[in-house]
């Protein structure tokens, strides 16, 4: 997925900096506050307990908003609103940010993808082309 939106965002003109991690580290604050950095993506998975549930089994984009009166705590699990906050009160600077989340059923290691999230990726260009408008204006 995180191809694919890279992919998507050069393309429609937008300068990237991809950062792959399998969990959000205090450290990423800096990175998301940097004067280059005009909004800021999170692409995560959800995981899907009914695939025959097809109301769940979409790419979900929404806005992340922290809390004003959040102040940072340290602790072993970040989410992206977290970050936000650790960037805010360190770095004095809060770009807007959107998480991405992609339906999963299967969790085991392996090569690829499952069935469900590809399914879900097909929506993924008409979704991104309105995330790649909502960018432009931030």
């Amino acid at each position: 997925m995180g191809d694919l939106v890279e992919r998507m965002l050069r393309e429609a003109g937008l300068e990237v900096q991809r950062i792959d991690s399998h969990q959000l580290e205090p450290e990423f604050a800096l990175e998301i506050s940097g004067d280059k950095i005009s909004a800021v993506l999170f692409i995560d998975t959800r995981a899907v307990l009914d695939s025959s549930a097809n109301d769940d089994l979409h790419i979900d984009i929404h806005r992340i908003v922290p809390a004003e009166d959040a102040s940072p705590s340290l602790g072993h699990h970040l989410d992206a609103s977290t970050l936000l906050v650790y960037a805010r009160y360190l770095f004095k600077r809060e770009p807007p940010a959107w998480l991405i989340t992609v339906p999963g059923i299967d969790f085991d290691h392996g090569e690829g993808l499952s069935a469900t999230a590809l399914e879900a990726i097909r929506s993924a260009p008409e979704l991104l082309s309105e995330l790649v408008r909502l960018l432009r204006v931030s």
